[in-house]
């Protein structure tokens, strides 16, 4: 295993103590127990009356001096690397709340990994990896799959449904994830409760709708309300059914494919960003 130096170690105390997307002080506390290294007095101090005051250490530099520690003692950096596999282990971030602090921790992590030859996959576990030698070499490749989302303008209702399945590169999930965004944006505007095609169906009649983007006066305006209708259909024939329904295993998605289809789904999101439910439904 590689050793930190002073800077490194001080950026990676950086990132997993953050003040706003580290872990909390009671995190760090229990992590550091369940690697093995010894808590630094850390500048808390009481005074009459039950009262605290602080005069010691910000989370960063409480916990350099706890690595430190440990690392002097045991003349080695084992426990700190495992500290980090244990603050990245996906089974902490199984909540949906806490998959974008995960997703940043991971990312921020790796900038400072790559350029030592390591990387933290996506379980949670250090491995070897080719060595970056330059800033610009690591954001490349830990920035290079929101570069290619950015570069489509894909709609935030698509990215708040499967970034962090595409991020992970699990396609399908995120195809499939984002195909069901629709329907639920769907029902949000109409208040309708069902799902596919009679959703769709019910929600774009041309005799009863309950939504509208436009008059539906002339016969072009009715053409594009149907054929709003008859995209969300299609992108469920094409992406949703055959997901639901199609072993994970056998349904093959690469990237290419996925950002086509995730593009397609933004496209009909900006079309329902127009969409408002009839006032008498």
């Amino acid at each position: 295993m590689r050793q930190l130096n002073e800077q490194q170690l001080k950026s990676i105390c950086g990132i997993l103590a953050d003040t706003n997307r580290g872990l909390t002080k009671t995190e760090l506390k229990s992590t550091l127990h369940n690697c093995g290294i010894g808590e630094v007095d850390d500048g808390n101090r009481s005074i009459n009356g039950g009262m605290f005051y602080q005069i010691g250490f910000n989370k960063r530099d409480w916990l350099y001096k706890c690595f430190v520690a440990d690392i002097n003692k045991n003349r080695s950096c084992v426990n700190v690397f495992r500290f980090i596999e244990s603050a990245l282990s996906p089974i902490s971030y199984t909540l949906e709340e806490k998959r974008e602090k995960h997703l940043w921790r991971l990312d921020e992590i790796n900038k400072v990994l790559m350029l030592l030859g390591m990387q933290v996959g996506n379980d949670g576990k250090l491995k070897q990896t080719v060595k970056a030698n330059t800033l610009d070499e690591v954001d490349r490749r830990v920035n290079k799959l929101k570069k290619k989302l950015y570069e489509r303008a894909i709609h935030t209702e698509v990215t708040k449904y499967c970034v962090n399945d595409y991020l992970q590169k699990d396609y399908f999930d995120a195809v499939f994830e984002a195909a069901k965004g629709l329907a639920e944006r769907v029902r949000q505007i109409t208040g309708l409760t069902t799902d596919g095609g009679k959703l769709f169906q019910e929600a774009f009649s041309t005799k009863d709708p309950f939504l509208f983007f436009n008059s539906l006066k002339s016969e072009s305006e009715i053409s594009e309300f149907i054929g709003l209708k008859e995209l969300l259909e299609a992108i469920y024939h094409l992406v949703r059914n055959p997901a639901a329904h199609t072993p994970k295993i056998n349904w093959k998605v690469d990237e290419n494919k996925a950002l086509d289809v995730l593009t397609l789904i933004s496209f009909a999101h900006k079309y329902l960003d127009e969409c408002h439910r009839m006032p008498n439904k």
